[in-house]
């Protein structure tokens, strides 16, 4: 009986690490402050188109602090006329571009991704004006006290590569340029269930 007892013990003391590093997975929604914004160039200055619409969906694999060990799943959903730039010319020159009436949504959809420490690798597949590309970003992600998680990423791409012809302005005397910038800063809180 002694020596069950021992075996017992010995193997709960091996197993005790293992139980006490569980990860779990954790389901997130955009909390109410999250920022989009587009940056690019011009032959007159550079500009920004910034949103706050944004609809995020993100599935986590967490530490037992609550530090982001992997991201599962990622959507995310921008509608397009949201981007603003403060200049109602150059927005709808913009929305023409991007062919609003017909594609409302800026969508990226993750397909894998890669942790280490704070920062991720996303692979996905970003879709601007009907177009879809498969992309990859580096994004950060920092756990906050209360269970949030705060996330930036980056991405640089050019406007042709999702068939999108740089806008003009007052009869082709002033150009956009062709590559952009896009920004992410999201709040992520977790889904109450």
């Amino acid at each position: 009986m002694k020596t069950q007892y021992r075996i017992l013990v010995i193997t709960i003391l091996l197993l005790l690490p293992l139980l006490t590093t569980a990860q779990k997975v954790v389901s997130f929604q955009q909390a109410a402050a999250n920022k989009t914004t587009v940056a690019g160039t011009s032959t007159l200055h550079d500009w920004t188109m910034t949103s706050t619409e944004a609809v995020y969906d993100a599935k986590f694999e967490l530490s037992n602090e609550g530090a982001p060990v992997q991201l599962i799943s990622l959507t995310y959903s921008l509608p397009a006329e949201s981007l603003k730039s403060g200049k109602g010319a150059m927005d709808k020159n913009a929305y023409n571009a991007l062919n609003t009436d017909k594609h409302k949504k800026i969508t990226f959809v993750l397909t894998n991704s890669m942790a280490e420490g704070n920062n991720l690798k996303c692979n996905g597949n970003l879709t601007i004006a009907g177009v879809t590309k498969p992309i990859t970003l580096e994004a950060s992600c920092k756990a906050g006290a209360n269970g949030d998680l705060s996330c930036t990423a980056k991405y640089a791409l050019k406007m042709t590569d999702f068939k999108v012809e740089p806008p003009t302005f007052m009869f082709g005397s002033i150009k956009t340029g062709d590559d952009l910038t896009l920004t992410f800063s999201i709040n992520l809180t977790p889904v109450k269930l």
